[in-house]
């Protein structure tokens, strides 16, 4: 008897034993500041806008993971969070060997190097970077720069850098006088100069040659403690074909390069 039990059993139990609920998709969470002209908190939206944000999702979608955005948090915040596991993603970072020491950087296109903002009455002529070093100069607080500015930056007295909280504060303290120029992202000071003509009246862009400035590289950033470790190759593969297939340039449009990585 105990034998027909235990042989009946199973055939009542076996759709049960069988089922098994489908495994959760991973989350990574993306974490973000406001960066004009690539993702961007506005009023009245509930989640930020813009080029970066639809290249996020449809890397979410390619990889197979949900992918959960931040409230705006400042980029610094964003790095300790990446660092010590609690976010998994950002975007548009640019390399160091400090950053490169706390996450992942996996790269997905060039940017234009930085230019420089003068007010617009200020006309002298600059042909090289060593030029900066006679001036008083302003960058957006943890942004990076071009690694030929930085070095410059790094040599000056602090009575000559003075960083700024945004890029529209930036602007707004050479057109002040309270410095000469400007470090800053083409693409975050086009969009902003659209959107307000009377500052773009006031200010003056000098772009040095791609022979003295060349482009650089840009990075997703992903958490060495995410705890989706496995994901990295597949962010790697999936940023490779989007480029390959022309998604990234149908997305980003002019605002990066996408040429080959450069051989190492």
């Amino acid at each position: 008897m105990q034998l027909r039990i235990s042989l009946g059993l199973p055939a009542i139990l076996l759709p049960l034993l069988l089922w098994q609920p489908a495994a959760a998709e991973p989350r990574l969470r993306w974490c973000l500041d406001h960066f004009p002209g690539m993702h961007e908190f506005l009023p009245g939206q509930k989640l930020p806008s813009g080029p970066s944000v639809q290249m996020m999702q449809q890397l979410a979608k390619r990889s197979g993971f949900v992918l959960e955005i931040s409230p705006q948090t400042p980029s610094s915040r964003c790095i300790r969070e990446l660092a010590n596991g609690s976010s998994d993603l950002m975007v548009n970072l640019l390399y160091s060997d400090k950053m490169a020491q706390q996450v992942h950087l996996l790269r997905f296109a060039g940017r234009w190097p930085d230019r420089i903002y003068l007010a617009a009455q200020d006309q002298r002529q600059l042909t090289q970077v060593a030029a900066l070093n006679q001036m008083t100069l302003t960058t957006v607080r943890n942004y990076g720069v071009h690694a030929k500015m930085q070095a410059v930056l790094t040599a000056l007295p602090k009575n000559q850098w003075q960083p700024a909280a945004t890029v529209q504060l930036a602007l707004q303290m050479v057109v002040k006088g309270r410095v000469d120029a400007a470090i800053l992202p083409p693409s975050q000071v086009k969009r902003i100069l659209e959107q307000q003509p009377e500052l773009a009246s006031q200010i003056r862009e000098v772009q040095f040659p791609l022979s003295i400035l060349e482009p650089q590289d840009v990075f997703v950033g992903f958490s060495r403690h995410s705890k989706y470790p496995e994901l990295k190759q597949v962010l790697e593969q999936q940023l490779s074909a989007m480029q390959q297939d022309g998604s990234l340039a149908l997305l980003l449009g002019d605002k990066m390069i996408f040429a080959p990585a450069p051989v190492q």
